[in-house]
């Protein structure tokens, strides 16, 4: 007989089964009418019950009796403590027994606290802890406990449901009662508060997640929170709103926070107001602080008297008290500094950051990124005042002022402010024309005349001071000199004007003598002198900490020397003689610039050695040489490298070298293991050639017209060529 899947096959589409197929299909089934032998069935029949049940087990019988007997009347209830026994005899004569706790009826608190049977009126009578009870009677029933569900207990005669014990005391819950009125309204919170109800417990929300989403109010506290405050605080009059908001609060009293794990490490601190994700996450026992926006003052712990207004501002400071950062970022790296006050985003945003200490106090900063630097030292120190919006401050910098705005920020020390000051010198300085509006005009109670000195600092004469002078602002306009200055001419030898200055005894001068002019500057005696010395007959000296310049009949001559080294320049009055360049030193190396001029250098220019290396030098990308053909056409080169050829050493080149025109000139280079070859050019010892044209290289092997060049380990081939779309240049 054929197995299943064979028949399949002979019913496939497109097939013309035969009778004999049918037949097969036929005989493979048993037919309704025919009977099932013993020997086609996978069951032990030996299993099955006699008619009389001889063959049964004892613990099958018992199993069968179990299952036909009927229940009959109760016999004599037992009740030990909560635990209730009911036996009953079947109508096999078998005694039985049924048992349910009773003390498993608890709803809202109230549960079953005793049941006392009473056998000559046959009736149970319950107790709670509430002090009331209830009573069942079973004298007229035969019945038999069931535990429901829901927790109540079901008494059943015959099936049929008699008796269902559940809470019926008076103070027992409403929602208990089976029989209690329906609401046909829909039910919702506002009507249950309507109706005059509440609750002295927290309302949880997700119980799944703990008391993450708890609203909760403190009777004895007056606190309330909508989150994980803790529940055991002492502290009066605190708000928690978000999740670990005050969650470790202890006896902090009038605290208010809002966002999720602000205060999360408060404690005893109190009068302190955190609203921001993480806002005074770290603070513990500090108080009377104000910190809005996100992680403001994250990482203050014992911190008194701040406010931190804006997103992570002052949220590096630890212990500093009394300071106000108002903007974004604004005090950001002040860790235990005090009495500082930043308005403005990111103002004083680095002060402090490269310090351990960050102990800086009594600083005002009012701008965008005021007191700021791009140098890398950054900025730390006490007592400054700075304004403007990137107004600059740097380094370890005490009792300044600035005022100064620029729309970037700028190291400190390349800017000069429009106002600068120190408070502990007394100084102030400005870089800016100074006017002032509303000048009354001098009368002759006006008896003294401002002056500046050479460093611009201002200072006092008195009026009667200046007599036939030239002020020093200029004659008038209306009153120029009319004649000339000169000297006299008692001493021809020299005139000089000179002034010594009594900080650090420098002498500057102005020499008149009789055949020149000298401009110097050096010490008193005439040591480390700069000096320029002009001539009618001599020309121009200047000299100066070893560089000397001359300008003569000769030419110009610069040099510069340390004593041992000499560098120089001479451009001689004569034309026809180049132009002299001298370098004596260990490494001398003539002409050098700071500055590659590459592509930009022309054909009567000298050229770098940086920018001939390049020419010289070999890339897979196309580049242009500066040098030109014989027809002026620029010339260009590109290097193809290749780890791998075709198998049939074919390797087309005209989308590798695009619009190219003449190959000026080409360089080859292969190595192959297989070969045990290692070669430069276009062929190697007569066995492998290479034939080169403008759009296609071939390799070819002597005595083999099927190799496969594919093993070949690397090619190179450099090109330099014209292309055809480009012009000639002259």
């Amino acid at each position: 007989m054929l197995d299943k899947q064979k028949l399949k096959i002979l019913f496939e589409n497109e097939k013309t089964p035969s009778q004999q197929d049918f037949w097969e299909w036929q005989n493979s089934y048993w037919h309704k009418e025919e009977k099932i032998p013993t020997t086609a069935m996978d069951y032990d029949l030996t299993k099955k019950a006699d008619a009389d049940a001889s063959n049964l087990t004892p613990q099958n019988v018992t199993l069968w009796q179990d299952k036909i007997e009927t229940q009959t009347s109760i016999q004599s209830p037992q009740l030990n403590g909560n635990l209730l026994t009911v036996f009953y005899t079947g109508e096999n004569g078998v005694q039985q027994s049924k048992s349910v706790d009773l003390g498993g009826l608890i709803t809202n608190d109230i549960h079953i606290e005793n049941a006392i049977y009473d056998a000559a009126q046959n009736i149970i009578t319950i107790t709670q802890n509430n002090g009331t009870s209830f009573r069942i009677n079973l004298a007229e029933f035969s019945i038999i406990p069931t535990t429901n569900p829901d927790g109540s207990v079901t008494l059943i005669q015959e099936n049929q449901e008699k008796v269902v014990l559940k809470k019926v005391a008076v103070t027992g819950s409403y929602n208990d009662l089976t029989d209690k009125p329906t609401y046909t309204g829909s039910d919702n919170l506002q009507n249950v508060t309507d109706r005059g109800n509440g609750t002295t417990k927290p309302i949880i929300f997700q119980p799944e997640q703990g008391r993450a989403g708890e609203l909760g109010f403190s009777p004895t506290t007056y606190s309330l929170w909508f989150g994980n405050m803790n529940k055991d605080h002492t502290g009066v009059y605190g708000i928690g709103i978000g999740y670990g908001a005050l969650q470790s609060l202890t006896t902090g009293a009038s605290n208010v926070a809002m966002g999720g794990f602000a205060g999360n490490g408060l404690t005893t601190g109190q009068w302190n107001t955190l609203t921001g994700v993480s806002s005074g996450y770290s603070l513990t026992t500090g108080s009377y602080n104000v910190m809005v926006g996100n992680e403001a003052g994250k990482n203050t712990t014992t911190a008194n008297g701040c406010t931190y207004v804006g997103d992570e501002a002052g949220v590096k400071n630890i212990d500093g008290k009394n300071n106000t950062a108002l903007g974004l970022g604004a005090g950001y790296w002040l860790t235990h500094g005090t009495q500082n006050t930043f308005i403005g985003a990111f103002a004083g945003n680095n002060h402090g950051k490269t310090t351990g200490s960050g102990a800086w106090g009594y600083n005002t900063f009012i701008g965008y990124n005021a007191a700021s630097t791009t140098h890398a030292m950054g900025t730390w120190g006490d007592n400054n005042v700075v304004i403007g919006c990137n107004a600059p401050l740097g380094g370890s910098v005490s009792n300044r002022l600035v005022i100064e705005s620029n729309v970037t920020a700028r190291r400190h020390d390349f800017v000069t402010p429009l106002i600068g000051g120190d408070f502990a010198a007394r100084t102030l300085d400005f870089d800016a024309v100074v006017s002032a509006k509303r000048t009354p005009l001098a009368d002759s109670s006006y008896t003294k005349v401002a002056v500046m000195n050479a460093a611009n600092v201002f200072g006092y004469r008195n009026l009667s001071d200046f007599t036939g002078f030239i002020p020093i602002t200029g004659t008038a306009s209306d009153t120029p000199i009319t004649g000339n200055i000169r000297f006299s001419n008692e001493d021809p030898t020299e005139r000089i004007m000179y002034r010594t200055n009594e900080t650090d005894n420098v002498k500057h001068a102005v020499g008149l003598f009789p055949d020149s002019v000298m401009l110097f500057s050096g010490n008193p005696d005439e040591t480390q002198i700069c000096s320029v010395d002009v001539s009618k007959n001599n020309g121009i000296l200047a000299q100066a900490y070893g560089a000397r310049l001359t300008l003569d009949t000769d030419g110009i001559n610069l040099k510069q020397t340390d004593g041992a080294n000499t560098k120089g320049m001479v451009i001689g009055s004569n034309a026809d003689e180049p132009v002299f360049i001298e370098h004596q030193a260990e490494k001398p190396r003539g002409l050098s610039s700071k500055t590659y001029f590459g592509n930009n250098a022309q054909k009567t220019d000298y050229i770098q050695k940086q920018y001939a290396d390049r020419q010289h030098s070999y890339t897979e990308k196309e580049v242009k040489t500066e040098g030109l053909w014989i027809n002026d056409k620029p010339l260009y080169k590109k290097t193809l490298f290749l780890n791998q050829i075709p198998r049939n050493g074919e390797i087309l080149l005209d989308k590798i070298f695009e619009d190219l025109e003449v190959i000026v000139s080409n360089q080859m280079f292969t190595e192959s293991s297989s070969l045990n070859a290692s070669f430069a050019g276009n062929q190697w010892r007569s066995k492998v050639f290479i034939t080169l044209e403008k759009g296609l290289a071939k390799f070819e092997m002597a005595d083999a017209s099927d190799y496969d060049f594919s093993q070949i380990d690397s090619f190179v081939l450099t090109l330099e060529y014209t292309k055809k779309n480009d012009r000639p240049l002259s």
